[in-house]
C-alpha cells in the first residue's frame, strides 16, 4: 500500500461525470482556427494530436491497479475516469482526422511512435507508468484551468467549431484531476518516483509538441520563417504565454504535500455547466 498522506477534502458536490457532446469539427473548419495564426493553431493541434494515445495510456495505467484499491468510492471514480478519457480519445481522434484531411499524414507516425513507447511502459514498468500518468494529468489539469479561468485569452480566439471541444475536455479534466493521483497514493505513494516521472515526462512532452509543431509548420511551408517562430515564442513564453502562465501551478507538483484539490477550482466547472448545460448529453 502507498504511504499515508494528508487528507484533502474534495470540493462539495464533486462528481466525475462522463458526458457526450456533438462536436462541430468538419471539412469546413479553417486550417488556422486559433486567432487565424499558424503557430498558435499548430500549438493546439500538436497538443490535441497527443491526446488519443496518451489518454489510452492513462486508462491502462490506472486500470492496472484497480484490484489494489480498497475504497469503493475511488473505484467508482476510476470507472468514470476511464469513461471520460475514452470519450476524449474519440473526439480528439476526430480532430486528428481533420489534420489528416488537411494534408498532415505524419501525425499518424508520431502516434505510432508514442504508442510503442507507452505500451512498453505499461507492460514492463507499471508503477512508473502510473507515476507518468499523474504527471501528465497534472499538465492537462493546469492547462484546463487556464482555459476555463481565462476564456478571453484561450477560447474566444478559437473558431466556433473548436470551442466546445476544448471547453468540454477542460471541465472533465478538472473533475477527474485527482483520480489517478489518489490511486497512485494508495498503491505506491513514492515521492521520488513521482518527481522522476514528472521530470522525464516534462522533457518528453515538450519535445513531442515542439517536433509536431515543427512538422505542421514544415508542411505549410512556414518552418523557415523566423517571424512565425518569434511570434510562437511570444505566444508560449511571453506575458500570459501558454506555458509561462502555468509555471506556478506546474511547480506545485514537486511539493511533498501536493494534492490536485489543494488548488480548488471546481467553481469553474460549475459555472461553465450552468451556462452551457444544453450542450451536453
Amino acid at each position: 500500500m502507498g504511504r499515508e498522506v494528508e487528507t484533502v477534502i474534495e470540493p462539495a458536490g464533486l462528481e466525475v461525470t462522463p458526458r457526450k457532446i456533438e462536436i462541430a469539427i468538419s471539412p469546413d473548419t479553417p486550417r488556422y482556427w486559433f486567432d487565424g495564426h499558424p503557430f498558435k493553431t499548430h500549438y493546439f493541434n500538436a497538443l490535441s494530436s497527443t491526446f488519443p494515445v496518451g489518454e489510452r495510456f492513462f486508462v491502462r495505467s490506472v486500470r492496472h491497479y484497480l484490484d489494489d484499491i480498497d475504497s469503493d468510492s475511488l473505484k467508482q471514480k476510476v470507472n468514470n475516469f476511464v469513461s471520460q478519457e475514452g470519450r476524449h480519445s474519440i473526439e480528439h481522434d476526430a480532430h486528428i482526422e481533420l489534420l489528416l484531411a488537411q494534408g498532415y499524414p505524419g501525425i499518424r507516425r508520431f502516434e505510432r511512435v508514442d504508442k510503442v513507447a507507452l505500451d512498453f511502459l505499461n507492460r514492463h514498468f507499471p508503477r512508473f507508468a502510473l507515476a507518468a500518468t499523474i504527471s501528465l494529468e497534472h499538465f492537462t489539469a493546469i492547462l484546463a484551468n487556464e482555459l476555463l479561468e481565462y476564456p478571453e485569452r484561450w477560447i474566444s480566439p478559437m473558431h466556433e467549431d473548436m470551442r466546445l471541444l476544448w471547453q468540454w475536455h477542460s471541465i472533465e479534466e478538472t473533475e477527474h484531476k485527482a483520480v489517478a493521483f489518489d490511486v497512485y497514493q494508495e498503491v505506491c505513494g513514492s515521492y521520488s518516483l513521482r518527481v522522476l516521472a514528472m521530470v522525464v515526462e516534462t522533457i518528453g512532452l515538450l519535445l513531442d509538441v515542439l517536433i509536431r509543431v515543427g512538422y505542421l509548420l514544415w508542411k505549410d511551408g512556414l518552418f523557415w520563417q523566423p517571424r512565425i517562430w518569434w511570434q510562437g515564442i511570444r505566444f508560449v513564453w511571453g506575458k500570459h504565454g501558454a506555458l509561462r502562465s502555468i509555471l506556478k501551478d506546474y511547480f506545485r507538483f514537486y511539493r511533498r504535500d501536493f494534492h490536485p484539490w489543494k488548488a480548488n477550482n471546481y467553481h469553474l466547472v460549475k459555472e461553465f455547466l450552468e451556462a452551457h448545460h444544453a450542450d451536453f448529453k
